[in-house]
């Protein structure tokens, strides 16, 4: 369970749909305190202070869609978190490699969102997660 953190404009409606899904069963986690850890390290796949404002983003673009909406989110109380739990930041840089890597549909909506200025940008990402050892496996930057 993760949340991608990027333009849900870039979504396809299988991961827009299910980041939506996923963050309110995350709130149970919450208000039960279960431990997050594993959802904040090695790599950060969700950010608690930030549910309820994510939240709203994906609705805005789940009904610019068409799709119906009837979960508000409440935000929970964080309080129990450590601070690098409840303040933790999702990498886009690493949710875009993975989307590219595993999603026809978003590969193909990031793509078409490159302008040039963008496309050299995307290079040099590129670059920098194969020097970490993440290899994007779709050609898109030519």
């Amino acid at each position: 369970m993760r949340m991608w953190g990027i333009n849900p404009k870039l979504l396809c409606r299988q991961h827009l749909l299910g980041e939506h899904n996923e963050i309110h069963k995350h709130r149970h986690n919450f208000v039960k305190h279960h431990s997050i850890a594993k959802r904040i390290s090695p790599v950060v796949q969700i950010e608690p202070e930030n549910m309820r404002k994510r939240h709203d983003a994906l609705v805005e673009e789940m009904i610019a869609r068409g799709y119906n909406h009837n979960s508000p989110y409440e935000q929970p109380d964080l309080s129990h978190l450590k601070p690098e739990e409840r303040l933790a930041e999702i990498d886009i840089y690493v949710s875009i490699a993975d989307l590219l890597n595993r999603c026809p549909e978003c590969s193909k909506r990031i793509s078409e969102s490159i302008t040039e200025v963008g496309r050299e940008t995307l290079k040099e990402l590129i670059c920098t997660l194969e020097s970490e050892g993440m290899f994007i496996t779709k050609t898109l930057v030519q």
